[in-house]
């Protein structure tokens, strides 16, 4: 973080700039902040009320200029009670506080960080998938993503992968498919698969009405009432 200069240890073969001297009129994100050790904690409280640096094997100090930002999931100030944390840094650091809420309590922020994740290892691997299913989609809802935005991301990048039709279903989450209706009677059964069979007719004429109407041997009036009945948009399959 703080840089050194030639010959300061064995393999310090040139002067090297440390991140925060890089980042001069700029900021410098410290993220996990609660993970420093105590040693590391003094510089930085240093250079937080002196704003300047040293390198290591520096005789001279370097005047910067730059905005300080620090993330953590850790209860700061029970860290500081348990001696973990410097209180000092820990006032220093907390001029501007901003609580970011774990993402089982950021409503429909999940679905929208999904899409955003799709797209990203869609257009980075190469895959042409769809979308989520309405099942997966509910499956992400339900879920309480202890690992938060990064367990998120990794699923969405394995569902990729292992998905076998263009839309991914929870089981490509490694999700339990939630909300199942239980103790059904028959009408109600009939209707969830119809309903599903409607959807996956969509799914394999990727939202051609026509075609998929022809793949489940029914004419197209019939099938647009049953995709009335059940609410189901088309173009949600579709290109």
């Amino acid at each position: 973080m703080f840089g050194h200069e030639k010959g300061a240890f064995t393999d310090a073969r040139n002067t090297k700039k440390g991140k925060f001297e890089l980042a001069q009129d700029g900021t410098v994100f410290l993220d996990e902040i609660a993970e420093l050790e105590l040693i590391l904690q003094v510089k930085i409280l240093r250079f937080l009320q002196e704003k300047e640096i040293e390198r290591v094997g520096g005789q001279h100090r370097i005047q910067l200029d730059l905005r300080i930002l620090a993330a953590t999931n850790k209860d700061l100030e029970e860290e500081v009670r348990k001696g973990n944390f410097r209180e000092d840094l820990y006032y220093r650091l907390n001029i501007i506080k901003i609580d970011m809420p774990p993402l089982r309590e950021r409503g429909e922020d999940v679905i929208l960080l999904a899409n955003v994740f799709l797209k990203k290892f869609c257009k980075e691997m190469n895959f042409n998938i769809k979308g989520f299913s309405d099942e997966a989609l509910n499956a992400m809802r339900e879920h309480k993503w202890p690992g938060n935005v990064r367990e998120l991301e990794n699923k969405v990048k394995r569902a990729i992968i292992m998905a076998k039709s263009p839309f991914i279903i929870p089981e490509d989450l490694e999700l339990k498919q939630y909300k199942k209706r239980k103790n059904l009677n028959l009408k109600e059964a009939r209707d969830v698969f119809e309903s599903q069979y409607i959807k996956e007719a969509l799914i394999r004429s990727e939202g051609k009405v026509t075609d998929a109407a022809e793949s489940i041997d029914v004419v197209r009036s019939t099938f647009y009432s049953l995709m009335n009945k059940y609410n189901i948009d088309p173009s949600k399959y579709g290109n």
